[in-house]
C-alpha cells in the first residue's frame, strides 16, 4: 500500500491531524528514551560499584576469618607437638597422628631434616621453598598453594627450643566455592539491574515528561492550523514561564493570522463589485458579438474565460478567508451521504459535465452524517471538478462504510499525485510539480477548501492511488449511529 497524505481535524488532546503522521525513526531515541537510557546507565553503574564493593569486602572478610581459624588450630597443634617431642618415647608419626585436625587438613613435621606427614599426597615437595626457608629462620609464615589444582593454605610455625618446624596445610575448597557463588550472585544482580532499571525508568519518566508532551502537542496543534491551542501549566511553577511565553506567542500569531484573513476577505469583497461590473460589460459586448470580426470574437471569448476564472478565484478567497477569520458559519444537520452524492453527480450531468452514477456499498446505503450540507456539497463538487480539470476525468465515485466512518471515494484517470506531494496537495495555492495540476488551469484553492470544510465537519480527507490508476481522494466523516448519536 502506498503512503497516504492525511488532512484531519486536530484532536482534543493531541497533535493536529492535519500533519502527516510520520513513522518515528528508531535512532536517535526520543527524549523519554534518552532519559530512560540515562537512568539505566546510572543504575547499572551504581549496581556495579555496589557489587564490586560487596564482593571485595565479603571475600576479604571470609579469607581473614579462615586464616585466623587455621592459624589458631596450627598454633595449638604446634604446641602439642612441641610438648610431645620434649617428652621421651614419642615418634613424630605418632605425635602427628594424635593431633586434632579438621577434615582434609594435613600435618607435617620437619625434625632434624627428617620430614613426617599425615598424607601421602602432600609432603615436603608441595611446600614452597620460600615458606620452608622463612620458617627455618624462625619466622611463622603462611602461603596459599595449589596441589593438583586444588587450593590450600599452608601454615608453618617454628618450634621454640628445638631445631624443628611444624606445618599444617588446610583445604580452601569451601572458601573458594563460597566466593564463586557470591560472584555469580553479584554478577547476576548487575545483569538483572539493566532491564529492571530500564523498565522502571520508562515508567517513571512518563509523568516527568508529561509537561513536555503537552508543549509538543500544543505546538503540533498550532502547526496543524488550530491557532486556539494553548498550554495549561496546571500549577507547575517550572512550567508557568514557558507556558506564558508560548501562549503569548500563539496569541500574537493567531491575532496576526486573523488580521491577514480579514484583510484578504475585505479585499475579496471589494473586488466583487468591479468584477460584477466587468462581467456585465462582457455580457453586453457578447450580445453584439456577431458584429465583431473573428479576431474580436476570439479576444472576447478569452476575456470572458479569464474573467470567469477571476470570479471563481475571488469567491474561493472570500470563502476561505472568512473561515480563517473565525467565521465558520457552520450549519450542522443530518445528511444522507449517498443521496447527496447522487444529487451532486446529477447536477453535474445536467450541466453537461458527463454522466457518472455513484457506487453505493450495501452498508452505506442509508448512512447518515452530521454535516453542513452546503459545505459537504461544495466538497464533493470541488473533488469532481478537480478530477475533471486536473485528473484526466472522473472515473468513479463510491460511497462506503468503514467502521465508524462514512467514506466517499473519488477516482480519476490522471497520473495520480506523487507520494512526495501528497502532504502538500491540500495546501493553498499548491500546484504540484510533476502532476497535470502543475500544467493546467486552477488557483490551487479548491482542495484547500475541501480540506478546510472537512476539518470543520470533524472529518478527514486523504489522497492515494486509485486501484485502476490515477488518484483517489477519500473523504471520511463520522457516521451517525442509528440509535441517535455518533458511534
Amino acid at each position: 500500500m502506498s503512503p497516504t497524505a492525511v488532512v484531519a481535524p486536530p484532536p482534543a488532546d493531541g497533535p493536529a491531524g492535519g500533519t502527516l503522521r510520520r513513522r518515528r525513526a528508531p535512532w536517535p531515541p526520543s527524549l523519554r528514551g534518552r532519559a530512560t537510557l540515562a537512568l539505566t546507565a546510572v543504575a547499572v553503574a551504581l549496581t556495579t560499584a555496589l557489587a564490586v564493593g560487596v564482593w571485595v569486602s565479603a571475600t576479604q572478610y571470609l579469607l581473614y576469618t579462615r586464616q585466623n581459624v587455621t592459624l589458631a588450630q596450627a598454633v595449638a597443634n604446634a604446641a602439642q607437638v612441641q610438648r610431645g617431642l620434649s617428652a621421651e618415647g614419642f615418634l613424630p608419626a605418632e605425635l602427628l597422628s594424635q593431633l586434632p585436625r579438621e577434615t582434609g587438613s594435613v600435618s607435617l613435621l620437619a625434625d632434624d631434616g627428617e620430614w613426617s606427614t599425615t598424607s601421602l599426597r602432600i609432603g615436603r615437595e608441595e611446600l614452597p621453598e620460600a615458606l620452608r626457608t622463612a620458617v627455618a629462620r624462625g619466622e611463622p609464615s603462611r602461603q596459599r598453594i595449589a596441589v593438583d589444582g586444588d587450593p590450600y593454605l599452608a601454615v608453618g610455625l617454628p618450634l621454640p627450643g628445638l631445631q624443628d618446624a611444624y606445618f599444617e596445610v588446610f583445604p580452601l575448597h569451601e572458601l573458594d566455592d563460597t566466593v564463586r557463588v557470591l560472584g555469580v550472585v553479584l554478577t547476576s544482580s548487575v545483569l538483572a539491574a539493566a532491564p529492571l532499571a530500564a523498565a522502571v525508568g520508562w515508567w517513571v519518566t512518563r509523568p516527568a515528561l508529561r509537561p513536555l508532551e503537552r508543549i509538543s502537542a500544543a505546538a503540533a496543534a498550532i502547526a496543524g492550523g488550530d491557532l486556539g491551542a494553548r498550554i495549561d501549566p496546571r500549577g507547575d511553577p517550572s512550567l508557568a514561564p514557558i507556558a506564558a511565553s508560548f501562549n503569548a506567542t500563539a496569541a500574537a500569531l493567531e491575532q496576526r493570522v486573523r488580521a491577514d484573513a480579514r484583510f484578504a476577505a475585505d479585499v475579496s469583497h471589494e473586488l466583487r463589485s468591479p468584477l460584477t461590473t466587468v462581467l456585465a460589460a462582457v455580457s453586453l459586448v457578447e450580445a453584439h458579438a456577431d458584429r465583431l470580426d473573428p479576431d474580436g470574437r476570439e479576444g472576447l471569448a478569452l476575456l470572458r474565460s479569464e474573467v470567469r476564472d477571476l470570479e471563481r478565484l475571488v469567491a474561493d478567497l472570500l470563502e476561505i478567508s472568512r473561515t480563517d477569520a473565525g467565521d465558520p458559519d457552520l450549519v450542522v444537520e443530518d445528511v444522507r451521504l449517498a443521496a447527496l452524492v447522487g444529487q451532486t453527480l446529477a447536477r453535474r450531468a445536467a450541466a453537461g459535465g458527463g454522466s457518472t452514477r455513484p457506487t453505493v456499498a450495501a452498508a452505506a446505503a442509508d448512512v447518515v452524517v452530521r454535516a453542513d450540507k452546503r459545505r459537504l456539497e461544495r466538497v464533493l463538487r470541488n473533488l469532481v471538478d478537480n478530477a475533471d480539470t486536473h485528473g484526466g476525468g472522473l472515473t468513479a465515485v463510491t460511497v462506503e462504510r468503514a467502521g465508524p466512518h462514512a467514506c466517499v471515494l473519488v477516482d480519476d484517470a490522471g497520473p495520480g499525485v506523487p507520494e512526495e506531494e501528497r502532504g502538500v496537495v491540500f495546501e493553498r495555492f499548491a500546484r504540484g510539480s510533476r502532476s497535470t495540476r502543475a500544467s493546467s488551469d486552477g488557483s490551487g484553492l479548491g482542495l484547500a477548501l475541501v480540506s478546510r470544510h472537512v476539518q470543520l465537519m470533524g472529518g478527514s480527507v486523504t489522497v492515494t492511488d486509485a486501484p485502476g490508476g490515477g488518484a483517489r481522494f477519500v473523504v471520511r466523516l463520522p457516521a451517525v449511529d442509528p440509535a441517535g448519536g455518533r458511534p
